[in-house]
């Protein structure tokens, strides 16, 4: 069971959803032969390597390895939990979930976040208080329809009427502590509200559902100016961007997102008409949230503040951005000016022109960093080709990093060939760095443990025999041995061993990803049994090889006779089982 959805549930609903159907409601895709295959949506590519099987109702992208079932292709692509997937999928094909009487802590928390930012909306309109909020949102131009489109609300100073409020809709302070909004002092013995006199941001994830709270303090003067709700089950800052929520239609429709700092910054803008705006609420862009936006975009524009600090957040996010695809350009403020305030100060038009003139990212990289080095000198060159040179290399468009090695080189007065030099050095280093993956520079013993999976994956009755005669300990391969584990617990168990409820089981999606990589790869075999016995024989023989060699090492370190014949003994045996082995399996 997973949740509390019954598994009966879940199979039903996974029968409803057609793979290839589903995906292809999110991306175009071609038929080849019996699949179907696309351009990942999980990373950028040119050719596509993103392969769907209506048979086996699995997805495989031999690009980036990303793979799993109907739910795991919603789970990735909308940024849900499994269960907001089965929900999701539960509603396309019109099929009621019945729930299991234990409620989960997620939906509690949602529960608790909407009656709570609906007490929050109510202050606004009804505390005194929230008349002091109105007028300070009036003041900084902010109308009452924008107010109600983001769901602005009001945190009293006191925590009174927040508890009453919880009493009545019978919420219990110890989810008000969970879900961030409360937290309970054990020195002071009291329980205190993280936003008191705040103005309250709702944060809301992809699909509308609040997930955390931020609160701007009334003044200047008090800090910090910006709570957030601290990690919750739900809210993550590093997987967040504040507003994409009803941005993303305009920023899928246009390709395009304007990405800002603060909570206000985004209001005047969205206000103004420019729809297609999120913003990183006041950190520096993070990976997930570059990929989030990689879903709807294809272009980003940052602009951030005009001052030092916003001129480094905006540093700091860039390469993360073009790694994951993006063309990146940048609008560089004047000093002492936000999105705010500029819009503000010059109008619409002008921050119009301004979008409309943003500099791509290595003319803007190069121009701050002439401002801090002397690009006339050879120090100062070398520093700034060393600054640039590893955006141009993350950059994925051929055409475009042609365009900018023809650029710096030019700014530079460098050789177009020194450049692509060190271009290439830094390809051959990032190649030595790349991460360990089971598909590829696998030992030989682990190329059988990879095919005896495969086989596994495809019959039940194969996991039953392989359990007689090896333990999930026996396969070296770290990430083997636990989809052999799980295999075997599910056959124990006497639940149904398959592909498709092993993608179900699975928590590491790193795990899910080889699963599938495995299942899609896999051939019609002529000799199964065969193959099956050869392939357990040599896993059974490497395990004794091992052991032999381990009693090798230990005679040749003793000198005590007694010891002698016990290890010796020991050799005997494992070598007896050597034959044993050959014999059973008829391998010779």
């Amino acid at each position: 069971m997973a949740g509390m959805i019954p598994d009966s549930v879940i199979e039903n609903i996974q029968q409803q959803s057609d793979v290839v159907s589903i995906i292809s409601g999110y991306i175009p895709l071609k038929q080849t032969g019996r699949s179907f295959k696309a351009l990942c949506p999980f990373h950028h590519e040119k050719t596509p390597s993103f392969v769907v099987s209506p048979e086996k109702q699995i997805f495989h992208c031999f690009g980036c390895g990303a793979g799993g079932n109907v739910f795991g292709f919603v789970m990735k692509y909308e940024n849900m939990t499994f269960i907001e997937s089965v929900e999701l999928l539960a509603d396309k094909a019109g099929i009621s979930i019945t729930r299991q009487k234990i409620n989960t802590d997620v939906l509690d928390l949602y529960r608790v976040n909407n009656m709570v930012s609906e007490h929050f909306i109510s202050m606004l309109v009804n505390s005194s208080g929230g008349k002091q909020v109105c007028e300070y949102l009036k003041n900084r131009g902010i109308d009452s329809q924008t107010t109600k489109n983001f769901e602005l609300g009001y945190a009293p100073a006191s925590l009174k009427s927040l508890l009453e409020f919880a009493k009545e809709k019978n919420l219990s302070e110890e989810f008000l502590d969970k879900a961030g909004i409360t937290a309970y002092d054990s020195r002071e013995k009291n329980r205190y509200m993280r936003f008191k006199n705040r103005i309250i941001f709702p944060i809301h994830n992809t699909q509308g559902k609040i997930v955390g709270f931020a609160g701007r303090a009334l003044d200047n003067k008090t800090l910090p100016k910006y709570t957030n709700s601290p990690q919750t089950d739900l809210y993550n800052k590093s997987n967040i961007l504040y507003g994409l929520n009803i941005a993303k239609k305009e920023i899928a429709d246009k390709k395009h997102a304007i990405i800002v700092e603060g909570y206000m910054d985004l209001l005047s803008l969205y206000q103004a008409g420019f729809l297609n705006v999120v913003a990183s609420s006041g950190t520096s862009l993070t990976v997930p949230q570059a990929k989030l936006l990689l879903r709807y975009a294809a272009k980003a524009t940052i602009v951030y503040d005009g001052d030092k600090a916003g001129t480094n957040a905006t540093l700091r996010g860039l390469d993360i951005l073009v790694e994951q695809g993006l063309t990146v350009k940048i609008v560089k403020l004047p000093v002492g000016e936000d999105p705010d305030s500029f819009l503000k100060k010059y109008g619409k038009n002008k921050f119009s022109n301004m979008l409309e003139k943003a500099v791509d990212i290595i003319t803007y990289k190069i121009g701050i960093l002439e401002e801090r080095l002397d690009s006339t000198s050879v120090d100062g060159k070398v520093e700034i080709a060393r600054n640039i040179l590893p955006t141009i290399s993350k950059i994925t468009d051929s055409i475009r990093k042609s365009e900018y090695i023809r650029y710096l080189a030019a700014k530079l007065s460098l050789s177009e060939a020194s450049i692509l030099d060190e271009l290439g050095k830094m390809g051959n280093q990032a190649s030595e760095r790349t991460s360990y993956h089971p598909s590829t520079a696998l030992l030989p013993s682990e190329r059988f443990e990879k095919h005896l999976l495969q086989l596994m994956l495809e019959d039940a009755d194969i996991v039953k025999k392989v359990r007689r005669y090896l333990v999930a300990e026996d396969f070296l391969n770290n990430d083997y041995r636990q989809i052999a584990d799980l295999l075997f617990k599910l056959d124990i168990a006497g639940k149904i061993v398959s592909y498709k409820n092993i993608l179900n089981q699975l928590k590491n999606d790193v795990l899910k990803d080889i699963v599938t990589g495995l299942v899609m790869k896999s051939v019609p075999h002529s000799e199964k049994e065969k193959e099956v016995n050869q392939t357990i024989a040599k896993l059974k023989e490497k395990k004794i090889n091992k052991r032999i060699a381990e009693l090798d090492v230990s005679l040749e370190k003793t000198k005590e006779t007694g010891e002698i014949k016990s290890l010796l003994k020991q050799i005997m045996e494992q070598k007896e089982l050597m034959i044993q082995c050959r014999q059973l399996f008829r391998v010779g």
